[in-house]
């Protein structure tokens, strides 16, 4: 497996002759475009009424989950990022680290799967093709491997799976919304609206 992770990476991964506009795509795919996520969950939220701030509680519960799995996970197996290997071309700065699973990768695919999971189907599979848009970049940049990001995807799915039937849980999801619009209510008056 680790050979066809290794050959994968390789055919993914931008050769030293690479564009420099298509590395700097990628560098904006990579860095830049996963804040679309917290920006879209704001908007929901302070636009939005009790159905977005719903979906906004699940999407993020999803993704903090599965950004505490990938914790653990690297806890029990540590996985080496291909440029402290030696093994391609590194065009992204970043600290040597566990690369697998993909927090990148998981966090955009959480939400992309939390979206779908509340019938958002659409908006879902934008944000599942932007998920799928970093993820690329990630690799094509030489800081992850393939299989980090199908790990990412995979602990994002059953993060949201998770999240999501266990808010239904004896209505769990509608008094941990209430609670967080008191609060929100409390602190920003302005956010009465939305109620």
């Amino acid at each position: 497996m680790e050979e066809l992770n290794r050959s994968l990476f390789l055919a993914i991964n931008a050769s030293a002759e690479a564009s420099l506009p298509m590395r700097e795509l990628a560098v904006f795919l990579a860095q830049w475009l996963v804040l679309s996520v917290p920006l879209l969950l704001l908007m929901l939220w302070v636009f939005g009424g009790r159905r977005q701030r719903m979906i906004v509680l699940i999407a993020t519960l999803s993704i903090v989950f599965a950004l505490a799995c990938n914790l653990l996970i690297r806890d029990l197996w540590f996985h080496p990022r291909p440029f402290m290997l030696g093994l391609g071309q590194n065009f992204l700065a970043h600290a040597p680290g566990a690369s697998f699973p993909s927090d990148h990768a998981s966090g955009m695919f959480a939400m992309a799967f939390a979206l779908i999971l509340v019938s958002l189907y659409r908006t879902g599979l934008v944000m599942l093709a932007l998920a799928l848009l970093v993820s690329w970049a990630r690799v094509y940049l030489g800081v992850h491997f393939p299989f980090d990001i199908l790990g990412g995807c995979l602990v994002g799915l059953l993060s949201a799976c998770l999240v999501r039937q266990g808010l239904a849980w004896r209505d769990l999801d509608q008094r941990l919304l209430t609670l967080l619009e008191g609060i929100y209510q409390r602190l920003i008056p302005l956010g009465r609206h939305g109620s």
